[in-house]
């Protein structure tokens, strides 16, 4: 059982006295119990600012925002020091309603559950990566140049904001391969499914996080996104990051990582999502950083831009690896793949929406697709990377 499912339930459990007690004589010998939807609806705040939002909890906060307001007289009478124990027949006809939205209400709490996370076999070491306190984009003259400007209000000396975990299995890595993932969406404070999995395998895994520094509502930035897709029939996928500063921020956090932890070894990149415009623009203007760079796309994403020849894609559901010019890769370059693989999923895996399917089944649903049981949607993408860097 989640956190998440677990507060949301001390929700619930908060408003239950309150909708039984017309019903019982002990509940209505407790004269406090109508502050107990208010506390309840502080719970929901608490829950928003720390776990951050799934729709559900939309749904949750509604339900709570009514037993509130049926609530409010009796508070009143309470703060008064009056009697708030009778109950009427239209009261009790109310609260009888409202039980029986209690119990679809709870119903969705858990027919909408986040999974729980996954266990791996051996246990990680997980440490934050640190980068250099230097200007994004900038050599260590320009960054002294723009510090000495800093009292300038149109120039300033700006801190990489992008977070990183590196997650090794616990005893060292046993493959000489680094492989940095560009995939958390929603940004994340602790390793992502994908992560885990392949640090399991024995990669060095370095994880980006964090973007862009976090706002007051984690997850909201997901569901914003989320907004322009309401309504679309196809080109169903999460609005690419373009912004120049944050593209800065990037290519320096991809050179500082390598340049640390990728010595002597394969360093690869996984991109998917909201990274794949970012990653793509940073190996075509540096060549040869990477080993290999490994898309992971939905059917209805537009392939990466990228020089001719660069890319070989292969389908989930038609394992043939094939080039742009749709001839089989095999008969291009049989010894290695090409600079981009683009690995394309069916739409209803949701490809590129981080964990949604596993943190946010109703989403999912909304989408058109479901909920990734056991979070295997991940287990399959960390399982077809690691058939791709076996090639090398």
């Amino acid at each position: 059982m989640t956190d998440l499912l677990l507060s949301e339930l001390v929700v619930l459990l908060l408003l239950l006295p309150v909708l039984l007690r017309p019903f019982s004589k002990s509940l209505k010998k407790g004269r406090a119990i109508p502050i107990l939807p208010f506390l309840s609806l502080f719970v929901c705040i608490c829950i928003i600012i720390g776990q951050g939002i799934v729709l559900y909890l939309f749904i949750l906060v509604l339900f709570v925002l009514i037993v509130c307001l049926s609530e409010i007289i009796r508070l009143i009478a309470f703060s008064q020091g009056m009697l708030n124990d009778f109950y009427g027949i239209a009261s009790m006809m109310l609260r009888i309603v409202l039980l029986c939205l209690f119990c679809g209400v709870a119903y969705c709490a858990f027919r909408f559950a986040p999974e729980a996370s996954i266990r791996t076999e051996y246990p990680l070491t997980v440490r934050s990566i640190e980068l250099t306190d230097k200007t994004s984009g900038g050599t260590d003259k320009d960054t002294a140049e723009q510090t000495a400007d800093s009292a300038s209000p149109n120039s300033s000396a700006l801190r990489n904001p992008i977070e990183g975990l590196l997650i090794e299995r616990q005893g060292g890595a046993d493959k000489r391969a680094l492989v940095i993932i560009a995939e958390a969406f929603p940004y994340s404070e602790r390793p992502e499914t994908l992560a885990s999995l392949l640090a399991e395998q024995g990669y060095t895994v370095a994880e980006i996080t964090r973007l862009k520094p976090r706002g007051v509502i984690p997850r909201i930035e997901l569901y914003r996104k989320l907004l322009h897709l309401v309504g679309k029939k196809e080109q169903r996928y999460l609005i690419k990051e373009d912004d120049p500063q944050t593209a800065a921020f990037f290519a320096d956090f991809l050179e500082q990582t390598v340049a640390r932890y990728g010595r002597n070894k394969r360093i690869f990149l996984y991109t998917e999502g909201i990274y794949t415009d970012l990653a793509a623009h940073f190996c075509t203007e540096n060549p040869g950083v990477f080993t290999g760079v490994f898309f992971s796309l939905s059917e209805e994403e537009p392939l990466p831009s990228a020089p001719d020849g660069w890319i070989q894609t292969m389908r989930e559901h038609n394992p043939e690896l094939r080039t742009e010019d749709n001839t089989l890769a095999e008969q291009v370059q049989p010894e290695r793949p090409l600079p981009f693989y683009c690995y394309i999923r069916p739409y209803s895996e949701l490809a590129g929406f981080g964990q949604l399917r596993a943190e946010d089944a109703l989403a999912a649903e909304l989408l058109g697709s479901g909920r990734s049981i056991g979070r295997q949607d991940k287990a399959a993408a960390a399982a077809a990377f690691n058939r791709y860097a076996l090639l090398f």
